[in-house]
């Protein structure tokens, strides 16, 4: 293990410890005992990661993200990025939305559903109004029902 490495995270565990132990203290003070008991857990925490290991890499996480965030708010083409992605996203939800027909008249599905005033079923439906039940469009309905009356369920 590099030591350079392992004690410039050093500050940071101190940091967040000492954070943390502060508003432990103050739950303490108020009389809220068992928070200040899982804050002091709390406290902790740092001191783990940093003797694992793992302070260094959220370290470097942070910093790496640290620069992203100023790279992108300072150069332009970050925006223009954004517009060409937003632009991107609009063009693939309208070409959803409004697809032509398919070659045997049949629309495709998309965004927008049209609804059909034919049953889908037609021959269920049937079935259903002669039984004097609700005429429903679904087979799966059936089959359903018959499983429940199979097994003694009306």
């Amino acid at each position: 293990m590099n030591s350079d490495a392992t004690y410039s995270s050093l500050p940071w565990a101190v940091l967040l410890s000492a954070v943390i132990a502060f508003f432990a203290w103050r739950s303490w003070r108020a009389g809220d005992r068992w928070t200040a008991l899982a804050r002091a857990g709390w406290a902790l925490v740092p001191w783990a990661l940093w003797l694992v290991g793992l302070m260094r890499v959220l370290v470097r996480v942070g910093a790496a993200v640290g620069d992203w965030a100023g790279g992108f708010v300072f150069r332009p083409s970050s925006y223009i990025g954004l517009a060409v992605g937003a632009v991107a996203v609009l063009l693939v939800l309208l070409g959803s939305w409004r697809r032509p027909a398919r070659a045997d008249g049949a629309p495709r599905r998309g965004l927008r559903r049209e609804r059909s005033d034919a049953p889908a079923s037609a021959p269920a439906a049937s079935r259903r109004a002669k039984a004097g039940k609700p005429a429903v469009a679904d087979e799966d309905m059936d089959d359903i029902e018959a499983i429940l009356r199979k097994h003694g369920i009306n």
